[in-house]
């Protein structure tokens, strides 16, 4: 895994090469942020090279290696499946609106403690079944309700007054051993009323299970992927689905 001591490693090995410095000290930067349960500021690029680049710099194979381990560093010292930023979400915060947003399946629940600290109305559920598994043990940046996703869908929306305060429903690297994405993508359906539900994940790959991608009716959302992009070999992105 990668820690502070191998990064500075790294960067005296590259110290004549900008482009390989500029990708470390990126890095460097974000798990400092996230050492302080802060979310980096932007967005990281991919820090991988594809086998074009790497047969024309292959002096940059051990960084190339080095960083793919970035992936398992985010899981295992910190909870976090996937890396938003600070500039996602004041667009995921303006996209909601003025309607609340429950953050399904919300692990370490980074998200929700980032669109807090924007003033957004928002509600972090997890049954916190990964605890001992990939992470030692959830270390919650904000209050998480101890729930099962789909449980709190139907008690969200029972709650709703009306169309108009409905709840938007986020579902971040949902894993790919169960169906529970599914079942919620049903439930939604069933309702009579329009529904939100925004997932970030990677289509038929490492997130979600099979049935829900071949039945999601998906919306790849420009305003909600400008500020997101995959940072290495996972091609997650931010769908809109209906």
């Amino acid at each position: 895994m990668l820690s502070r001591e191998k990064l500075l490693n790294l960067k005296e090995q590259y110290m004549t090469d900008p482009q390989s410095l500029a990708k470390i000290d990126m890095v460097i930067q974000t798990l400092a942020a996230l050492d302080h349960q802060q979310l980096p500021l932007h967005r990281l690029p991919n820090l991988l090279e594809d086998v074009k680049s790497l047969s024309r710099h292959p002096e940059r194979l051990l960084l190339d290696d080095a960083l793919a381990e970035l992936r398992e560093t985010l899981i295992v010292n910190y909870g976090l499946w996937f890396l938003p930023n600070t500039d996602w979400v004041k667009d995921l915060a303006r996209f909601a609106g003025p309607r609340p947003i429950v953050e399904l399946m919300a692990g370490n629940a980074a998200l929700s403690a980032a669109l807090e600290a924007q003033g957004h109305v928002v509600k972090a559920v997890d049954n916190l079944d990964w605890s001992g598994q990939d992470n030692e043990r959830p270390v919650p940046w904000t209050t998480v309700s101890k729930q099962a996703a789909l449980t709190a869908v139907k008690e969200s929306l029972r709650k709703a007054d009306d169309p108009n305060s409905q709840p938007i429903f986020v579902m971040a690297w949902a894993p790919d051993t169960s169906d529970d994405d599914w079942q919620i993508l049903q439930y939604l359906r069933s309702q009579s009323q329009p529904f939100h539900l925004i997932v970030i994940g990677e289509k038929n790959g490492a997130t979600n299970s099979k049935q829900f991608w071949q039945e999601a009716d998906l919306e790849l959302n420009d305003v909600l992927n400008q500020h997101y992009r995959a940072f290495d070999m996972i091609q997650d992105a931010v769908y809109l689905v209906h």
